[in-house]
C-alpha cells in the first residue's frame, strides 16, 4: 500500500464499472459497463494513474499507431480506438482507448495481441448500441477462420 506519511497510509480505491440509465415511459433501464478499467494481461498489477497517463500520452504522440477506431453511438464526441504501439518502450503492447476532443482521455485496456484489445473496443461499442435501443451487436471474426 503506497504511503503518504510516515504515520499515514494511503488509501487506494477501486474505480467501480459505470452505468448509463435509460429512462422509458414505463420503466428505468440500467447498463453497466462490459468491463472494469482498464482490462490488463494476466498476471499484471493494476496499474498506477502516472502509468495510465503514459500509455494514453503515447497514443496521442504516435497517431500512426491507431489501428482501429469506431464511433460512438452513444456519444458522437467520442470514438474507441486500438493502438499498437512499437519501440524498446512499449514492445509492441497494443492498447484500446476512448478518443475525446482530440485526445485520448481514458485506457480500456492493454493487450499483447491486437484482437484482444479490439475484443474490449467492440464490447464497448456493443454496449452503446445495447443502452441506444439499437438490435444489432458488432463482432470480431477470427482471421485465420476466414
Amino acid at each position: 500500500m503506497p504511503v503518504v506519511s510516515d504515520n499515514e497510509p494511503a488509501v487506494r480505491l477501486r474505480r467501480k464499472p459505470s452505468a448509463r440509465v435509460v429512462e422509458h415511459a414505463d420503466r428505468v433501464a440500467v447498463f453497466p459497463e462490459p468491463h472494469p478499467t482498464p482490462v490488463l494481461p494476466r498476471g499484471w498489477a493494476p496499474l498506477e494513474p502516472s502509468d495510465e497517463a503514459a500509455v494514453l500520452q503515447a497514443c496521442d504522440e504516435f497517431a500512426d499507431a491507431c489501428r482501429l477506431r469506431l464511433g460512438s453511438v452513444w456519444d458522437a464526441s467520442s470514438e474507441y480506438r486500438v493502438y499498437c504501439l512499437e519501440g524498446p518502450s512499449w514492445g509492441g503492447l497494443h492498447a484500446a482507448t476512448v478518443f475525446q476532443l482530440g485526445r485520448n482521455s481514458r485506457l480500456l485496456a492493454i493487450a499483447y495481441e491486437p484482437e484482444d484489445a479490439a475484443r474490449i473496443s467492440l464490447d464497448f461499442v456493443n454496449w452503446d448500441l445495447e443502452a441506444a435501443g439499437a438490435g444489432w451487436r458488432i463482432t470480431l471474426a477470427d482471421r485465420r477462420a476466414l
